[in-house]
């Protein structure tokens, strides 16, 4: 019930993105150094298990980019395009949290394993590293 719950609501999501500019304050960037050491987090992520939606197969996809920024969707097993929601992303004090582009006031936790290979969401969902 819980996970159809948040596949629910992401699904909401996803409908309704068609939300405004307001965009959480990001952390201004020192590009004095020349070494760029990326956090650990950036890349693409898919969850481990898939949701059913209307009898679709579904998983769940992040891309999380170095800019704290990236996307969210949901995407049928095998599906080479699928509708995008924006998201912004931040580390606070290890534990990462994203917001949805259409909802700024509303973070989601996530935490990333010691060996950075899995990132688990606040419902226990976790995701991989493709």
């Amino acid at each position: 019930m819980k996970k159809l719950i948040v596949l629910l609501g992401l699904l909401a999501v996803l409908i309704v993105a068609s939300a405004g500019c307001i965009s959480p304050d990001v952390p201004e960037v020192d590009n004095s150094t020349t070494t760029s050491t990326s956090d650990p987090i950036v890349g693409i992520w898919q969850s481990t298990q898939s949701f059913t939606v209307d009898d679709n197969e579904v998983y769940v996809i992040y891309e999380i980019k170095d800019d704290n920024t990236g996307y969210a969707m949901m995407a049928e097993a095998g599906a080479t395009d699928a509708q995008k929601v924006d998201i912004y992303w931040g580390n606070d004090n290890g534990t990462y949290v994203f917001a949805y582009t259409t909802d700024t006031t509303t973070v989601y936790p996530h935490t990333l394993s010691a060996d950075g290979k899995t990132l688990t969401d606040q419902y226990g969902d976790t995701y991989t590293k493709i």
